[in-house]
């Protein structure tokens, strides 16, 4: 097993130079990591045990130009995260960025030190050379399980269940900005697409979207559905679930061409960007001109002026609730198209 080649490399680093040594992925996932010596600074232990580099750390190291360096990179202490020096040494196979090998200094690294470090991290890019080819088959076959899964294929979810994907149900479906789930979830506990990806709801704590969020589901041939419902729920920014949608679910089901059946007058309407905006704060306040005014910096007198330009426009007649919700989903369309 390459896991156990790559910790044999570290172990063996840790004993030599009797210091902590860790190896992480490109994405600062640790691989493998000592435990006979030294202590565990603030970054190493969330590293560890959130099997991922927090946020404000991938800030900092890469931060030090880690990703393009070709040669070793000391990072000095950061106290206020609680973080030690440590010296990177990045591990590269015909130059190709594999990882990083990482040297604790509770002391300077000493010549004869780094040059181990060196040999060690040419050994562990071997490792990882051939760990890299295996991840590129099984990213091109999970890929192929993706697309087949939001297109509804049984057989798909037959597999996946079959070879203990997604061991944590229920999932979810998401869509938007998805990827920086590839780099903070264990193998086999997501798939990622370019768009889309399905992952266990807890995996979506602190990203910041725009992401889309369907309904969970514990029967991966429930995809689909949960596929199109994260569709409908995604916004502009932040992380928007199915779950917390209103009306907006009713909407979602409308055809594309709903838009196109609106009313002519409403359709017109909707081509004035502020007496639509004026629209949407009234139906949003439920009539209350003081609050609409309020949110708009409007006299009553300017506002009573746009709703009745509203009103011949569209040909309605705001007092009526009929026409009200006709105006109400023709705004609400218009966002969606």
């Amino acid at each position: 097993m390459s896991e156990d080649a790559l910790q044999e490399i570290v172990d063996a680093l840790s004993v030599r130079l009797n210091r902590p040594v860790l190896v992480d992925d490109v994405d600062l996932r640790p691989l493998a990591y000592s435990s006979q010596f030294g202590e565990l600074d603030t970054l190493r232990t969330a590293s560890i045990l959130g099997r991922a580099a927090p946020a404000w750390a991938r800030e900092v190291l890469f931060g030090h130009g880690i990703r393009s360096a070709t040669e070793p990179v000391h990072i000095p202490p950061h106290p206020a995260n609680g973080m030690e020096a440590r010296l990177c040494i990045p591990i590269l196979r015909a130059r190709r960025r594999l990882g990083y090998l990482w040297l604790l200094e509770d002391r300077p690294v000493e010549a004869p030190e780094l040059e181990l470090a060196r040999t060690s991290a040419a050994d562990a890019a071997a490792v990882l050379q051939s760990e890299a080819d295996t991840q590129r088959e099984r990213r091109r076959r999970e890929l192929q399980l993706l697309t087949a899964l939001l297109a509804g294929a049984s057989d798909a979810a037959a597999a996946l269940d079959q070879e203990r994907y997604l061991p944590q149900r229920p999932v979810v479906v998401c869509v938007g900005a998805v990827e920086e789930l590839r780099t903070r979830t264990p193998a086999k506990h997501a798939l990622v697409g370019e768009a889309a990806a399905i992952v266990a709801p807890h995996h979506l704590d602190g990203l910041e979207g725009p992401i889309g969020v369907g309904e969970p589901i514990a029967d991966l041939r429930g995809v689909p559905r949960s596929h199109r419902h994260a569709q409908a729920a995604l916004g502009e920014s932040g992380v928007t679930r199915w779950d917390d949608l209103r009306a907006q679910r009713l909407l979602s089901a409308l055809p594309p061409t709903a838009l196109g059946d609106l009313p002519a007058g409403v359709r017109s309407l909707l081509e004035h960007e502020q007496l639509a905006l004026t629209l949407e704060t009234y139906l949003d306040h439920a009539g209350d001109v003081k609050q609409t005014a309020a949110e708009l910096w409007l006299h009553r007198t300017s506002l009573y002026y746009r709703l009745r330009r509203i009103e011949e426009i569209a040909g309605v007649d705001l007092n009526k609730g009929e026409d009200r919700l006709l105006c109400h989903v023709a705004l609400r369309l218009a966002k969606r198209a």
